[in-house]
């Protein structure tokens, strides 16, 4: 016979054509027989085979996602403090305007933005109002009359 293996654990390891073989030796009528045993046996293996290659996929999927909000906090934080760190330069160099822009709602809107990956509509309406409100403010500030006693805006 065929390379058989010990008697204690049949069929563990074996591969269909392993049975074919084992069959080969076997009169005709068993035969129909053993194929009726061993379809259930398939059909679980291919069962199993499909589950671990789904769990596979979500693993892989799972690490995708991770990553992505990972990259995303990292990202959010990076401009976060970007926003911040230029806020306080240019409200140190005398521009109070710019600086509310950097360091204003435009803050919490991109961290919230980032970190939660949702937009929140009431911070994107503050977003939009304070940087209106700062474009209308250094636009008034360059207009002709409003420059102290008509000299040049430093």
């Amino acid at each position: 016979m065929t390379d058989v293996p010990p008697p204690g654990n049949p069929g563990a390891d074996r591969s269909p054509l392993d049975f074919a073989l084992q069959w080969a030796q076997l009169p005709p009528e068993h035969l129909q027989i053993a194929l009726a045993a061993l379809e259930p046996e398939l059909a679980r293996r291919h069962d199993l085979k499909r589950l671990e290659a789904e769990l596979r996929a979500q693993e892989r999927q799972n690490q995708r996602s991770h990553r992505l909000l990972m990259s995303g906090l990292w990202m959010g934080l990076a401009i976060v403090l970007a926003m911040l760190g230029c806020g306080a330069y240019v409200g140190l160099n005398d521009h109070p305007w710019l600086a509310a822009m950097f360091a204003g709602p435009s803050v919490p809107a991109l961290a919230t933005l980032f970190v939660l990956r949702q937009n929140d509509k009431t911070l994107t309406q503050a977003l939009v109002r304070s940087n209106n409100a700062v474009l209308g403010a250094l636009q008034g500030q360059s207009s002709p009359g409003n420059t102290p006693a008509g000299g040049a805006i430093a």
